[in-house]
């Protein structure tokens, strides 16, 4: 009797286990699918309002490109993954017409660096420098780990639908360029 009611109570514990973990990993990959497309909690993201210096000095409005499609990606000079995605941006951004897609960059750096490494690398999409400010504006736009690069894909209505906190690789294009 003994052997049978720790029989049951193993499997009972193994059960509650396995359901458990199956509950968990729907839940985590179900919230991981909404935040690839740019919602929380059922909610549409829409970009917040903000202005950043370019590498020139001149004060540039988020809203100048409100009439397009756009990838904005903050990177830093000092971030490993941020430079290796840099020339896929440009690549991207040489045929911004064929994909209708503008690619804009805040670099949380000081804007030296960000101008060699800019000049460097023959980076010719816009490049806006901010860095304290910069952070502030990603924790808006839902990178409140702060972590570089962070990526997101903004409709001309503003809607954020997609985002990436991490490298962007060949792998993220289909999702990026809608194909």
């Amino acid at each position: 009797m003994k052997k049978k009611l720790k029989k049951l109570g193993l499997r009972s514990i193994f059960f509650i286990l396995i359901v458990t973990i199956s509950l968990s990993v729907y839940v985590l990959t179900s919230d991981l699918k909404l935040r690839n497309i740019g919602f929380q909690r059922n909610q549409p993201q829409y970009i917040v309002p903000f202005s950043l210096e370019d590498l020139n000095g001149n004060m540039r409005d988020i809203s100048e490109w409100s009439d397009q499609k756009i990838l904005i990606n903050f990177w830093a000079t000092w971030c490993a993954p941020c430079r290796r995605e840099m020339p896929m941006f440009q690549t991207l951004h040489l045929n911004q017409q064929k994909h209708g897609i503008q690619i804009i960059g805040i670099a949380v750096d000081q804007n030296e660096l960000a101008r060699d490494f800019t000049n460097e690398y023959g980076i010719s999409f816009p490049i806006l420098i901010g860095q304290s400010s910069a952070y502030e504006i990603m924790k808006d736009l839902g990178n409140t780990s702060l972590t570089l690069p962070y990526t997101l894909l903004v409709e001309p209505d503003g809607l954020i639908t997609w985002y990436k906190n991490g490298e962007v690789t060949s792998k993220d294009l289909p999702v990026i360029l809608g194909d």
